[in-house]
């Protein structure tokens, strides 16, 4: 009886966001142009004493796939790799104040978010990008390759986007156990993209 609840049961559904399928087999697809399947994990679920999924998401450039346990308000990511492009930065923060094209390969060893002990470990390499202001009348800019990387220090979880050619640092982020995300450009982001000058994103996680 609970493998047939609709998906859109659990995941709400607004003008962005549609949902079809069950909560054992589903489907979500955002902006009409990303789509999340999932099938659940019983045996997984057992033992993690969690709801538990292997998850598959597509369209445009981006073919990503990962594991997802879900218990109360944590949130558990894990094994996750595969390319993703920048209809994906676009669908998941519409409201950055650029949109920006590119290809990269991702490899998630795991993003916990929710509750305590939040944090995360893995690392991303782009191809060039290519970033247009969305509400200025900005030229585009281009920028080099570059790769991210996220990794425990001490008791929180940091982060930062950086040249593959010399490792300049262009964004930088920090997550703390409890759940304080911030992130923010660097003095050099902001010099070659000037529409990121006093942008800074913080929030809290619960």
């Amino acid at each position: 009886m609970i493998a047939m609840i609709p998906a859109a049961a659990v995941v709400d559904e607004n003008d962005r966001l549609s949902v079809g399928g069950t909560i054992w087999d589903g489907e979500a697809v955002v902006d009409s142009t990303v789509r999340v399947v999932w099938d659940f994990s019983p045996i997984s679920s057992l033992t993690k004493l969690a709801f538990t999924a292997r998850w598959h998401l597509t369209g445009s450039a981006n073919d990503l796939a990962g594991s997802v346990s879900l218990r109360g308000d944590q949130l558990h990511l894990d094994d996750a790799s595969g390319q993703v492009d920048g209809v994906l930065l676009d669908a998941l923060f519409p409201n950055l104040p650029l949109s920006c094209r590119f290809n990269a390969d991702v490899r998630l060893a795991y993003l916990h978010l929710g509750g305590s002990g939040q944090g995360g470990a893995g690392s991303l390499r782009t191809g060039p990008v290519n970033c247009n202001a969305k509400d200025l009348a900005a030229f585009p800019v281009d920028l080099p390759q570059m790769e991210a990387d996220l990794a425990p220090a001490g008791d929180a979880t940091a982060g930062a986007l950086k040249t593959v050619e010399n490792g300049a640092h262009l964004i930088e982020l920090r997550l703390s156990s409890d759940g304080m995300l911030s992130v923010w450009p660097t003095q050099m982001a902001v010099a070659l993209t000037p529409m990121l000058a006093g942008k800074r994103y913080d929030t809290k996680i619960e």
